[in-house]
């Protein structure tokens, strides 16, 4: 049966830990921002109380008991009672089911309230009652399991508790408990006492949660990882990766071995998953944070799906894993799970795609990481930036493909020797990723295709390709498919009606992209900044459009095509004012002089006299033989430029 406990009454004489099939801690400013309005609407002069949800809990197990004398509880644990004695009173331990994201927000809060607190008394009473129990060598009454990297974290840095050994392994999970702390931070600056023992107050009396232990219904402890994945449907949804782990970690406690192989394997399922986290949240920057269901696609299509599947398949492919691939109703007969090896193996697998999913999304980052232990080029790295940093995500499905060909060529290191077969594999990717660039430069910013263009062909060639090196389609080789097959309607033609459906160069799509490749190409340089595009002559500026007297004698449309032409384009490191072209040329001769941000292609400007109808088809020209030249495009059967300018 529920009951509806204030906060302190939930702590009383009570130990709890977060589970091993949970999630980390997820919540982000969104959801604290929302605890902290219902925290502010709770008057006490009103006498109002604030309910919070429901807190679903389940008794300790044997595997609990075990987890919890890793933490120094060994001569503190009553087995026949199944409690912990500390200070001579007894507590019961629990897991935390449903509700672990709340709680451990609240106390990080309460945490910080604490050590606000001048009186010393006061402090010690809340220490005690919710956090630890010092006489005892600080035995905390809440945490996660030992072995999860969360938990030296959280009392370490976040608690501030020194006694614990730091926590090498950082996670998305430990980030997202460290923005918790900082924004409670910034929240109680500059608070008075009253209004620290007031909010202390509201916290520990006037929020109220519906507890439930699931242990006082049928079923075994074992089975709560299943109520896990069906209660949790408050705060942030599981992801498909997390319910994957806790839907791979009830199905091996339902396998015909023994408790102790059924705990090795879980183990190794929770050291799995530790590794994928710590690589997925390995990047501390928020805009480099990977999604768990994007690299849990990734592995799927490498590992569960096959070259007969259709569109459908890879669009439903979570309904496929959960009722399939590891379905409730084949338990005992579970391909993937019954047969040691097996398991082992697709682990271990999923174990080396995280890292090589981190490296596709992240090239530059493993330079001085230890943990990467792969040969890599600079090619490789530049080629990986380019195809996931292609605008509005094109193309961005073919990375699933490229995860199949690192797994199966990226050579690890050993005694830092590179082989001729390892720079042979090396050479190979290098090529596999030029054309997976150009594919994307011909199918979507020349071409202008929809984003999934040749998805469904592409997501087929994965699983074949990871297994046997060779394309889904019989007769032809992957390499070949990029090159020929999936490019295979490419027309100029194609290209200026893709260009004229906006203002042409100007407002194409691959703008920015060529013109950072055409930069690098002649400085050697990668260019890390944002970019600006600007004009040089402007069609629509009757003021500075004057002085380009050579193009004002055009009519309308081809002064327009001449401003939107590819030659007529440049980048800047800031958006320029428009201008005649000997200003263009001084504001240059200046950011030269002045050590200013210039680039290559803005001094290129100055080797033209003048700025007229020839030097824009000459640029233009330019620029379009480097692109091809460098992707080695087709060649236009007429002239481009002269189909471009007169139709």
């Amino acid at each position: 049966m529920s009951e509806i406990l204030p906060f302190k009454q939930i702590f009383h004489k009570k130990i709890f830990r977060i589970p091993d099939y949970q999630r980390g801690y997820s919540w982000e400013e969104a959801q604290l921002d929302d605890l902290w309005a219902d925290l502010s609407n709770i008057h006490l002069q009103n006498n109002a109380y604030h309910f919070t949800g429901i807190l679903t809990i389940n008794n300790f197990s044997d595997y609990d008991f075990e987890n919890l004398t890793k933490e120094g509880f060994e001569n503190l644990i009553d087995n026949e009672n199944k409690q912990v004695k500390l200070n001579e009173k007894y507590y019961q331990a629990y897991n935390l089911v449903d509700g672990q994201q709340r709680i451990t927000t609240i106390l990080i809060l309460l945490s910080q309230l604490c050590q606000k607190l001048k009186e010393a008394e006061h402090r010690q009473k809340i220490t005690k009652e919710y956090f630890f129990i010092s006489d005892l060598g600080s035995k905390y009454l809440f945490g996660y399991h030992v072995d999860v990297p969360s938990h030296n974290y959280l009392i370490r840095e976040i608690f501030e508790d020194e006694s614990y050994g730091t926590e090498d392994v950082e996670t998305l999970y430990t980030h997202n408990l460290d923005f918790a702390k900082v924004f409670f931070q910034q929240k109680l600056k500059d608070w008075s006492q009253n209004n620290i023992r007031d909010l202390i107050t509201k916290i520990t009396e006037r929020l109220l949660f519906s507890v439930l232990n699931l242990s006082e219904t049928e079923g075994s402890n074992l089975d709560i990882s299943m109520v896990f994945e069906t209660l949790n449907f408050r705060g942030k949804q599981l992801s498909g990766l997390e319910r994957f782990k806790n839907r791979v970690l009830y199905l091996v406690s339902k396998q015909n071995f023994g408790q102790t192989q059924i705990l090795t394997k879980r183990n190794s399922i929770n050291k799995t998953w530790l590794e994928i986290y710590k690589w997925l949240g390995r990047n501390p920057n928020p805009k480099k944070v990977m999604d768990d269901d994007a690299f849990l696609k990734a592995f799927w299509l490498l590992y569960f799906s096959n070259e007969k599947m259709v569109a459908s398949d890879f669009k439903s492919y979570q309904k496929i894993l959960f009722e399939k691939d590891f379905d409730l109703m084949n338990i005992h007969n579970n391909q993937y799970m019954m047969n040691p090896i097996e398991l082992r193996k697709w682990l271990n697998c999923m174990k080396e795609s995280v890292i090589l999913w981190y490296f596709i999304h992240n090239p530059h980052e493993v330079d001085n990481d230890p943990d990467f232990k792969y040969h890599y080029t600079s090619n490789i790295q530049r080629s990986l930036l380019r195809l996931t940093s292609f605008p509005f995500g094109y193309g961005r499905y073919i990375l699933n493909l490229i995860l199949a060909i690192l797994v199966r060529l990226l050579p690890q290191k050993s005694d830092g020797i590179t082989s001729e077969e390892q720079k042979q594999n090396l050479s190979t990717i290098e090529r596999f990723l030029w054309a997976a660039e150009r594919h994307n430069i011909m199918c979507f910013l020349l071409h202008g295709n929809k984003t999934n263009y040749n998805q469904e062909a592409t997501f087929r060639d994965i699983n074949k390709y990871f297994r046997t090196g060779n394309a889904a389609e019989s007769g032809i080789s992957l390499k070949d498919q990029l090159l020929k097959n999936r490019v295979s309607h490419f027309t100029w033609k194609e290209v200026n009606r893709n260009l004229s459906l906006g203002n042409y160069f100007y407002t194409w799509d691959g703008i920015h992209f060529i013109l950072r490749e055409y930069e690098e190409d002649l400085s050697g340089h990668m260019v890390e900044r944002e970019i600006s595009v600007n004009r040089i002559y402007p069609e629509e500026e009757m003021k500075v459009r004057t002085s380009y007297k050579d193009i004002n004698r055009l009519g309308v449309v081809k002064k327009r095509k001449y401003s939107y032409a590819l030659g007529n384009i440049f980048m800047s490191n800031n958006n320029q004012t428009l201008r005649d072209f000997n200003a263009h040329k001084i504001r240059i001769n200046n950011a030269i002089n002045n050590n200013n941000i210039i680039y290559e292609s803005e001094k290129e400007l100055l080797n033209y006299h003048s700025w007229e109808t020839t030097d824009i088809d000459e640029r233009s020209q330019k620029i379009l033989e480097f692109l091809i030249n460098k992707w080695q495009l087709p060649q236009p059967e007429i002239s481009f430029w002269e189909e471009y300018f007169t139709n």
